[in-house]
Formats: structure tokens, C-alpha cells, sequence
């Protein structure tokens, strides 16, 4: 089972390919509780737009990497915590740690993802899962000949070129259908593109077709593919 996932609203947006070809999604509050719902699979292979292995210093090389294939988009990339860093108790002592260890400090919005990187780490070591980290804009960069998409994609016109992609590499896929299973207040547009990127790139992972930054880590996994 291959299954991609980004983070929502509500916790968790996730989606698959059943083996009639057709997508299904469903909405985890926790990544535990998506583990369990497919328990019965003696495999999972898990792409994830979220940090999975944490260097002990900052940046990580394949952050680096990342911001420099995206040219202009790089500030989609958030610099990934240390461990240290991802468990100090408040943003300010985070802050503090990340000054005197790393010389800079980290942005809120970094700080906003450290829940749901904590519950990265609650997963990463299942018997039953392989995972990976995958970052929907270097996957639409390969969907679209290596050109970065430029256009936000909070936008009309980048969230239907970031359609288009997904629809001429899933034929069964029908925006329409989807958004109606979910509600928007959990689920946001560009959450299901995103899901459906990752979703892709995971896919190319176990195809073997895929790229990784950086090819040979520090840490085993500690990547991005795409």
C-alpha cells in the first residue's frame, strides 16, 4: 500500500490508489490512527510533505539542496528542527536554543509545524512502514518537465496548473469528488494537490524512478524525494 499524505486543518489529509485504479482519501488526526486503519497491509510505504529524519544541526543538507532546485520558491522549504529543538517546551526557548547552538533563530511558522513533526516521530520506526519525506512543489517541478511552477498556489491560475499536473498523471482523479468528501474547514484546496503530489513522488520512490536530496545522507533517509 502507498499511500501520501500532507498535513491539514484537522490533523492529517491522506490518499491512495485502491487496485481498481481508483484514489481514496481520508482525513487522521494522528498518524498512529492511519498505521492502525491499514494494519491488515504487511507493508506501507508512506510519503509524507513533513520532516521525517532530523539532522543535530541546522540547515540540513537536503533542505539546502531543496531551496536551491525551487530558485525563487526556496521560502517554501521551512528549515527542519534539531531534535533538541523540536522538543523545548515554548517558541521563545526554542528560539533562545537555536541562537546559541546555530546562531539564528527560527521562524513561527516553523515553530507551528513542530506538532506535527513530534508526530512524525512517533511513526518512523514501525516494523510495517517505510517513509518518506516529499515536498509537493520540487514533485510538481518533476511533473512539469523540471520547471518550477512559479504561480502560487493559493492562486486560480497556480491552483490549476498544479490540476492540470495531477490530472495527466492520475486519470482517475476528479477534484470534484474528492472535495466533496471533505469538508474545507478540514481540508483545504491545495491540500488534496498537495496529497496527490506526494502521493506521486512516493510511487516514483518504489518504481525506483525517484530523486533524492541529498543521494548519499548523513543519516540513513535523512532526504527528500521526489
Amino acid at each position: 500500500m502507498i499511500i501520501g499524505i500532507d498535513g491539514c486543518k484537522s490533523g492529517w489529509f491522506a490518499t491512495w490508489k485502491e487496485p481498481s485504479g481508483f484514489l481514496k482519501s481520508a482525513v487522521f488526526t494522528k498518524l498512529n490512527q492511519l498505521v492502525e486503519s491499514f494494519e491488515d497491509n504487511s507493508s506501507l510505504t508512506i510519503g509524507i510533505d513533513m520532516p521525517v529524519v532530523l539532522d543535530d544541526s541546522i540547515p540540513r543538507e537536503a533542505d539546502r539542496m531543496a531551496r536551491t532546485l525551487l530558485g525563487k520558491k526556496a521560502s517554501s522549504i521551512f528549515t527542519a528542527p534539531t531534535s533538541q529543538m523540536l522538543y523545548q517546551p515554548t517558541y521563545e526557548l526554542a528560539c533562545q536554543f537555536s541562537k546559541k547552538n546555530f546562531g539564528k533563530s527560527i521562524s513561527i511558522q516553523s515553530w507551528h509545524l513542530f506538532p506535527k513533526i513530534k508526530d512524525v516521530q512517533t511513526v518512523i520506526h514501525h516494523e510495517q512502514l517505510d517513509m518518506y519525506e516529499i515536498h509537493p512543489e520540487l514533485s510538481f517541478r518533476a511533473m512539469n518537465n523540471n520547471e518550477v511552477v512559479m504561480e502560487s498556489k493559493k492562486t486560480s491560475n497556480g491552483f490549476l496548473m498544479r490540476r492540470r499536473l495531477i490530472e495527466k498523471h492520475f486519470l482517475t482523479f476528479d477534484f470534484e469528488t474528492i472535495r466533496t468528501e471533505h469538508l474545507k474547514k478540514n481540508v483545504a484546496d491545495d491540500d488534496i494537490l498537495d496529497a496527490l503530489a506526494v502521493l506521486w513522488s512516493t510511487q516514483r520512490v518504489t518504481d525506483k524512478q525517484a530523486t533524492f536530496l541529498p543521494d548519499l545522507p548523513l543519516k540513513p533517509n535523512m532526504r527528500i524525494a521526489y
